[in-house]
């Protein structure tokens, strides 16, 4: 930039400025230099410098606190400047910016006003919403144009900013000037409660102004006797609300009607049902369009307003007849469509995963869709290590909720298999055992695999108790095959593929069993013998299996409390390993141990 002599090159040419106590060249260029000014605030836009832009707010608003614009004003600069100092978070340098375009009537386009009002809400700056609107009405009042669809995009961050009713006003009140007055009548006079609908609601939606259209029904109820009226209106509105789902426009008119009508109707129960049947037909509409970020708008506004859409049907279209399950169902695909699983869970909670009931009754696609649903809910959670979300989908399938759903719960075993092995790989103990508990009490099939892994977890983990239960479920299931050898004649035989805590549990067994013999031998006892026996792939040449195997069956008994002491007597003729157990220190495991260890493995 080609500065003229007089300006300080200090302040307009380096980032650190100018810092001299008192400066004899000038920091703000002079009337007729317009041009210079326009060329230095462009190239602090460019550079992103916060502390240029920054500056570029001084020079700004004290150059046309005093000069006119002129030629060179360039309103792409202006723009530019906003949206940068936004990118920023300079809010209160938009702020100064904003106030003294208002002095000289050159003002920003719309869409960067919106920018602000976005920028506030998705930072959630509370603190700035008196500025913010008080900004607002200065620039509409300067002679700022706007559309409707600006006004409800203005509106929509406010109540992201959950904002006061009297805030609402405000622009509300502003938006009011900018609508036409409303002439003509599309209603008749109804008959029996002789009640004029003056206003049109077609000209309402022509105009988009649902807000307008909300405050139409709730003057014509409060007005209406005949319950036949009203009905006549509400199917009206629901048909000019549904029907706009039918074109491409962006916003959702439903939003806009409900706030209005919650917002005049001083707590009327009916009319917040009225709102939840309205809600339901919006969203089938926009479900079977597929247009699933207005469906999710709709049901965030019915969420918002707490109305329980899920104990309603819709009024008019296939919602007035469908059952809850399919309504749930559908609501449910639209948060899932839009990624919200809090959402979709959220909706099936709230209906209380209701799926066939005497006063909601539903077919056998409904039960299909409910079962897709939530597998593809499993599946998400479980992808995100949701372990305890995904056990509580599954727990509410059909047929664990409701006998009438007739559905064969053991179709789910993969499913709850699946959760299973999902803990184990993520070391969640606390759900892993829930699923199991509650495939028990199902009686659904549990992966023998998964059931063992699960034992000598809990196990490993000091939680012998549980093992000790889930060991004794696993026998009554088959999981192990019968202990071969004479059990209770001092005569034990281990398969060489169970892990250590498997061991020492059967091993517990063993000397429960044994406990009279042991507590009281006679010269003539029999010793204590455990063979390790050989699984079919563990041949003698393949022996490191084996080996591990050993181990295993040495770290059981030395894990146990109190510590057994084994001796290796010999190798059969089958290559196996052949083990004493020292009667000293079964004896010794007993006395400390059989009070609870009778009531556990005498079964």
């Amino acid at each position: 930039i080609e500065l003229p002599r007089k300006y300080c090159r200090l302040y307009f040419m380096t980032l650190r400025g100018c810092e001299r106590a008192k400066c004899w060249f000038w920091h703000v260029p002079e009337q007729g230099d317009e041009k210079i000014c326009t060329a230095i605030l462009r190239t602090y836009i460019s550079i992103k410098e916060s502390c240029l832009l920054k500056r570029a707010v001084q020079i700004f608003v004290k150059y046309y606190r005093q000069v006119t614009p002129g030629t060179d004003f360039s309103s792409q600069v202006l723009n530019d400047l906003l949206i940068s100092l936004l990118k920023n978070c300079l809010l209160q340098e938009v702020f100064q910016i904003l106030n003294v375009t208002v002095q000289i009537a050159t003002l920003p386009s719309v869409d960067v006003l919106l920018k602000v009002f976005e920028h506030v809400a998705s930072l959630n700056i509370r603190d700035a919403v008196p500025t913010l609107i008080s900004t607002f009405r200065k620039l509409t009042d300067a002679g700022m144009c706007l559309k409707f669809e600006h006004f409800d995009c203005i509106i929509k961050f406010l109540h992201q900013l959950q904002v006061s009713s009297q805030e609402i006003n405000t622009v509300l009140s502003i938006k009011s000037r900018y609508v036409l007055p409303m002439t003509g009548s599309v209603f008749s006079v109804l008959e029996a409660g002789a009640l004029y609908l003056v206003p049109s609601s077609q000209h309402c939606k022509e105009k988009s102004d649902w807000t307008k259209l909300g405050a139409l029904y709730v003057t014509a109820r409060s007005g209406c006797e005949d319950s036949d009226d009203l009905q006549k209106l509400s199917l009206c509105i629901a048909k000019i609300l549904t029907r706009d789902s039918e074109t491409d426009s962006p916003g959702v008119p439903f939003c806009d009607f409900a706030d209005a009508v919650i917002e005049n109707s001083q707590h009327n129960g009916a009319d917040r049902i009225f709102i939840g049947r309205i809600g339901i037909s919006a969203m089938y509409s926009y479900h079977k369009l597929l247009q699933w970020i207005k469906g999710r708008k709709v049901l965030d506004k019915l969420h918002e307003l707490q109305i329980h859409f899920t104990v309603l049907k819709g009024l008019i279209g296939e919602e007035r007849l469908a059952s809850r399950c399919q309504i749930v169902n559908k609501a449910a695909e639209i948060f899932l469509k839009t990624g919200s699983l809090d959402g979709a869970t959220w909706v099936l909670r709230e209906s209380k995963w209701t799926t066939n009931a005497p006063l909601w009754p539903c077919d056998k696609t409904d039960i299909l869709c409910r079962q897709n649903l939530l597998r593809t809910l499993v599946h998400k959670y479980l992808r995100n290590s949701l372990y305890r979300q995904a056990f509580e989908v599954l727990q509410n399938l059909p047929g664990f909720q409701h006998c009438s759903d007739a559905v064969d719960v053991s179709q789910y075993r993969c499913l709850f298999n699946k959760l299973i092995s999902a803990c184990f790989e993520s070391n969640n103990l606390g759900v892993s055992s829930s699923a199991v508990d509650f495939m028990l009490s199902k009686n659904i099939a549990i992966d023998f695999f998964l059931l063992r892994g699960l034992i000598t977890a809990l196990g490993r983990s000091s939680l012998w108790s549980k093992a000790r239960t889930y060991y004794k479920s696993a026998l009554s299931l088959g999981c192990y095959p019968p202990l071969k050898g004479n059990f209770y004649h001092k005569l034990l035989m281990i398969p060489s593929y169970l892990s250590e805590v498997e061991m020492l549990l059967t091993i517990e067994r063993f000397l429960v069993s044994n406990a009279k013999d042991i507590q009281s031998p006679m010269p003539t006892s029999q010793t204590l013998q455990i063979i390790l026996k050989r699984c079919e792939d563990q041949t003698v040449q393949n022996n490191s299996n084996y080996q591990a195997a050993v181990e295993r069956l040495i770290l059981a008994a030395r894990v146990s409390d109190p510590k057994l002491f084994l001796k290796h007597m010999t190798m059969n003729v089958n290559m196996e390993e052949v083990y004493s157990l020292e009667l000293t220190s079964a004896l010794k495991w007993l006395q400390e141990n059989m009070k609870w260890a009778g009531k556990v493995w005498l079964f």
